[in-house]
């Protein structure tokens, strides 16, 4: 609405979290197409990977050492 646009355009401006009715569906459908891109999908299976290979690594150093991790 009016009053929450106000309070917070200083941070979000007119984008997709701060409009609503026309504005939002525009934006809405603008953020659409970037989001099923091949190249969203091909960046995001990247940097999954890269992630899970991290914490995979971290997870067998500690199981090797007999160390226990707080996962949450």
């Amino acid at each position: 609405g009016d009053k929450y646009h106000s309070c917070m355009e200083v941070l979000l401006g007119d984008g997709i979290f701060n409009s609503d009715g026309e504005m939002w569906r525009k934006q809405r459908k603008t953020a659409s197409f970037e989001f099923a891109s091949r190249n969203l999908r091909d960046f995001s299976t990247t940097v999954f990977r890269e992630y899970a290979l991290k914490l995979s690594h971290i997870l067998c150093l500690l199981s090797k050492n007999n160390q226990q991790i707080d996962v949450q």
